[in-house]
């Protein structure tokens, strides 16, 4: 942009704070000419971008999904037995949907399955379950033999069906939004999301909100094999 100069400090400024300096030295006349390319948002903007990214605060509110990605990163630093981070990446791909597109909402169900669902290690769950004195059916996966690792570590077994609901949600969402992801499955899945929370974005923050209260109570019982 014509005559303008770089502020002083733009090593410690990001780039959207540069381009409003920038922006803010125009004449008058120009500034108009930029605002008329201004789009309205296309998604409502969220309490903690709100709180940091335009306060300068800190975000102290309750946040399921950073609650849920502390909790697995603690698994991760402590090496524990039943759960593995499978890619350090994985937790910066997982988000809140943004927008109100059914395809960013089925992506993010795929990125936290990726995340939560299949750091469970099979092998050990099923040893856990053997030495918990259960016989493990060759046909069970990860959730299930979770599901009979809390029944043998004393948990009710209706108790233990209802802690594991929300990480089969996730897998099955996942699994049926891959499979008929064009298709009428697909779109009652949506309907259903939508009709119960409002918004894709309200539905991934329940679901992430109900594992991230499952996945402490798992830690919880499996907690000499979590340090």
């Amino acid at each position: 942009m014509r005559g303008i100069s770089k502020p002083t400090t733009s090593t410690t400024l990001d780039r959207f704070t540069l381009n409003l300096i920038y922006l803010s030295r125009l004449p008058f006349e120009e500034q108009l000419y930029w605002k008329s390319f201004n789009e309205w948002p296309r998604a409502p903007i969220s309490r903690r971008a709100l709180k940091t990214d335009f306060e300068g605060s800190f975000f102290l509110e309750y946040d399921a999904l950073d609650s849920l990605k502390h909790a697995l990163r603690k698994l991760a630093e402590r090496g524990a037995s039943w759960w593995k981070l499978r890619s350090a990446d994985l937790p910066g791909r997982v988000h809140y949907p943004a927008t109100a597109a059914p395809e960013e909402w089925a992506g993010e169900v795929l990125a936290h399955d990726k995340l939560l669902v299949e750091g469970f290690d099979e092998r050990w769950l099923r040893k856990k379950v053997e030495d918990l004195g259960q016989s493990a059916d060759v046909r069970w996966r990860s959730l299930k033999l979770l599901e009979e690792c809390l029944i043998g570590l004393g948990f009710d077994p209706e108790h233990a069906r209802s802690i594991m609901s929300p990480l089969h949600e996730v897998h099955n969402l996942r699994s049926q939004l891959k499979g008929h992801a064009t298709g009428q499955g697909a779109e009652v899945l949506r309907a259903s999301a939508l009709s119960a929370h409002g918004s894709f974005r309200k539905h991934f923050e329940a679901l992430c909100a109900r594992c991230d209260e499952s996945l402490r109570t798992i830690m919880q019982g499996f907690e000499s094999d979590t340090a």
